[in-house]
């Protein structure tokens, strides 16, 4: 078997924001399993994991303080990407929730990217390819 990244470990203050945006997104996704610790390192934590079959992101209550900016140089993850089928409907159904593009990628002739802040502060890309040949999604030198 081939290695992949099945999920990512998130802990925010307000989870229910993040989940609202990846679920506005990406509404085949679902919250596919939740539940209570009730002492994580001195405190209560409700965990949450969206997506589907195959990956998700796990979202943490409890986190104290604001996500990094993705701008700055704290060591942390910058971004999540997310691929998506159709990235103009992605758009559209999270500009429809009031969210807005911080920025696209540089013009690419096999993917295009776009990048969303969430209510956390988090940072995520969404990404459409035009091809199925992974040398050519790769390709970096444009």
């Amino acid at each position: 078997m081939k290695g992949y990244v099945e999920h990512i470990n998130i802990q925010v203050s307000q989870p229910e924001k993040t989940i609202h945006f990846l679920l506005t997104a990406l509404p085949e996704w679902t919250i596919r399993g939740e539940g209570k610790i009730d002492n994580w390192f001195g405190k209560p934590m409700h965990w949450y994991h969206i997506g589907d079959q195959d990956s998700y992101v796990a979202i943490g209550s409890g986190g104290e303080g604001q996500v990094p900016d993705w701008q700055g140089n704290a060591s942390g993850i910058k971004h999540v990407g997310i691929v998506v089928e159709r990235i103009d409907d992605t758009v559209e159904k999270l500009m429809n929730a009031g969210y807005e593009i911080d920025h696209w990628s540089a013009d690419h002739p096999y993917r295009r990217s776009v990048y969303f802040i969430d209510d956390n502060n988090l940072e995520i890309e969404f990404i459409e390819y035009f091809t199925d040949d992974c040398a050519l999604r790769n390709d970096y030198s444009q």
